[in-house]
């Protein structure tokens, strides 16, 4: 088939022919990006082959898609609003006929870099202050706002090791490096470069707030492998969160805990994963960093009954700080001064 204005000459050359070529592009990712793309375009604004400047080689790489929805309704706009919520896909897609392999681990229940946020001052972790302690709870905001136990954290299995079946003679072997140097790595380097993109400047007053999330969608089979002391078991699985360490160029002790994570999901499970797990996730992302917009863009909060209870129903007690709070917080902190210096309490009790 062509055009009716195309010209005589643009054909194909001797030992090529239609079917080839279409077998070339079947073989490729290209159709299943767009398969892709076109499923986000009805809720997303769509990028697709998205340029990043790769920080190791300084090189300009492209990434299959990147996707954004705006998180919140232009009714929702008042002039007190300085916070708005979007929600950032970068995405890479593989085809295979062969199995990427993925080796289960038990369910991480903290992933202080999942989902990677930006656009705030700061937004990995956020002050708290309280009224039963004169101490400062460095808090993710994730936790802070009680999202932590939201479904779309407990929904998937997770693995920490992610590999592929390679042909070798008429045996199966693992690649370890074709999945992670094809998948993971991309995606962690666009998203980190993305979050840089999206840092306020020094005098933003209104700030777009991003959930980016890396993904990767595979159009073949996913095998989780279940390690136990009898045998492995093998399950097809949907989806499965992958979760990484990264050190940083000038590591220290608390890089010993950053650990990102990227979604991988069958293409066939994709508009599932969207609809019933990503989008409720964001959404309630969305309604709660828009109620406690104070706490997110000061990164300053306060929540009552900290000593006793740091980690349950957090979000129902998160406040902003107030000049009320702050008086609490001398007056702790004076308390327990005293108490040391008259040897009822010893030092660094708290």
């Amino acid at each position: 088939m062509e055009a009716t204005n195309n010209p005589s000459t643009n054909k194909i050359g001797s030992g090529l022919n239609v079917k080839k070529i279409q077998d070339a592009v079947l073989n490729s990712g290209f159709p299943l990006q767009t398969q892709i793309a076109n499923l986000l375009r009805s809720k997303f604004h769509v990028q697709e082959e998205w340029t990043y400047i790769d920080p190791d080689s300084k090189e300009l790489r492209a990434i299959d898609i990147l996707a954004n929805m705006m998180l919140w309704n232009k009714e929702e706009f008042t002039p007190s609003l300085r916070i708005y919520p979007n929600l950032s896909l970068v995405i890479e897609c593989k085809k295979s006929e062969l199995p990427h392999i993925f080796f289960i681990c038990p369910k991480q229940k903290w992933i202080p870099y999942f989902p990677l946020l930006a656009g705030l001052r700061k937004t990995d972790l956020i002050d708290i202050t309280t009224d039963d302690s004169a101490s400062c709870y460095k808090t993710r905001i994730i936790e802070a706002l009680s999202l932590d136990s939201h479904q779309f954290f407990k929904e998937p299995e997770c693995s920490n090791l992610f590999t592929k079946c390679v042909r070798k003679g008429k045996q199966i072997e693992f690649s370890g490096t074709e999945s992670f140097h094809g998948i993971v790595l991309p995606l962690l380097k666009a998203m980190r470069q993305l979050k840089i993109a999206y840092a306020p400047k020094p005098t933003t007053a209104f700030f777009h707030f991003n959930i980016i999330l890396g993904i990767g969608i595979i159009d073949g089979p996913m095998v989780g492998v279940y390690i136990s002391e009898k045998s492995p078991k093998l399950k097809f699985l949907p989806w499965v969160r992958i979760v990484r360490h990264e050190i940083g160029e000038k590591p220290d002790i608390f890089q010993s805990n950053r650990l990102f994570a990227i979604d991988v999901i069958h293409k066939d499970f994709f508009k599932e994963y969207i609809d019933n797990d990503l989008i409720p996730f964001a959404e309630e992302f969305s309604k709660l960093a828009i109620k406690h917009q104070k706490v997110l863009t000061s990164g300053k909060g306060f929540v009552t009954g900290m000593k006793n209870n740091s980690r349950t129903n957090l979000e129902e007690r998160l406040q902003p700080v107030k000049i009320k709070n702050k008086v609490i917080q001398i007056k702790i902190g004076l308390k327990n001064m005293l108490e040391v210096l008259t040897g009822r309490k010893p030092p660094y009790s708290e």
